[in-house]
């Protein structure tokens, strides 16, 4: 066994099984990939493995990637995931994560959701890795990757996408001690799944009264003007300040026509938090509200009760 799978990239010692030579071929461990190379390529592979060697001694342990960079090449030879993923990700860390390093120089990420948003944290352990507890007395789950090679993924997947103003922050503290290139944040689009993830974690749609009318809102606050600003500039709506619980801002559209706007937005780019499934209910919503079935003398009335029942459901 060439590789144990429990060993780190950065600190594993790679044994060459010599038998395999009868067979013409051999086994390489070139940024903890195993190749596979005829026995035509010994040479090449030789001089490869001398350079990895190189790279870990004299008390050199920093992984690969921060010897080139953020090229293909390295992104390729650690992990693949879809820029989808990894842009909603990095909305998920802004909302709720954090990015850490301990006084012993160890890197994490946490991220903290409601008891109702178990599977979006199991959905990110699929495909990172790590853990998930319950948080002792609070009604939330936290999730934790503190791996160094998962880490160096991550960094990896959301480096270009984090934009929270103390994400970034923890950001750079986190790629410094990884040694790898900090990517500022690209210029996001309406297409950018950043929105849904940044919506799983700090966004709420709801339906409130009025003047005795419903009035449905989807909303995202943030402790920072800047921090939500993104969503004024691409989907329109307004921007207020609420000056409880220390204050902060809020994103929110109302209207009709940029209510549905945002539907075509998650029809694209998944919310994948619990406030999904009112998306959902959204075309039933304006149909109810065209025939005033809120109304208590209206005929439809049980029917908007049982509808408001499903949406606090």
């Amino acid at each position: 066994q060439l590789l144990r799978p429990d060993s780190e990239i950065l600190n594993m010692n790679c044994a060459i099984c010599w038998n395999c030579l009868y067979n013409d071929i051999i086994t390489v461990n070139i940024s903890g990939l195993p190749c596979f190379a005829p026995a035509g390529a010994i040479a090449r592979s030789r001089s490869s493995e001398n350079i990895i060697s190189k790279t870990q001694s004299a008390g050199n342990q920093r992984h690969i990637s921060s010897l080139v960079g953020t090229s293909e090449t390295t992104r390729a030879a650690t992990y693949l995931m879809k820029a989808s993923f990894c842009e909603w990700l990095a909305g998920i860390i802004d909302g709720d994560g954090s990015l850490q390093v301990s006084k012993q120089g160890y890197t994490s990420l946490e991220i903290t959701m409601g008891l109702e948003d178990l599977p979006c944290l199991k959905y990110i352990q699929d495909k990172l890795g790590g853990s998930i507890k319950m948080r002792s007395g609070a009604k939330a789950y936290r999730y934790r990757l503190h791996n160094k090679q998962g880490m160096i993924n991550l960094i990896h997947c959301i480096n270009g996408h984090i934009r929270h103003s103390s994400r970034l922050l923890q950001l750079h503290r986190v790629c410094q001690q990884l040694n790898i290139p900090v990517i500022n944040p690209k210029e996001i689009t309406r297409s950018s799944a950043w929105f849904a993830g940044f919506f799983d974690a700090d966004g709420t749609i709801g339906i409130y009264m009025k003047n005795n009318y419903p009035q449905l809102s989807i909303r995202v606050t943030n402790k920072l003007l800047q921090d939500v600003q993104c969503y004024k500039d691409i989907f329109g709506g307004n921007i207020y300040f609420d000056s409880a619980q220390n204050g902060y801002y809020q994103w929110s559209v109302q209207s009709r026509e940029d209510v549905l706007n945002m539907l075509d937005y998650f029809k694209t780019n998944n919310c994948r938090s619990h406030k999904a499934k009112r998306f959902f209910l959204i075309p039933d919503y304006y149909r109810l509200y065209e025939i005033k079935a809120f109304k208590p003398e209206s005929i439809f009335h049980k029917t908007w009760l049982d509808f408001i029942q499903k949406w606090n459901r």
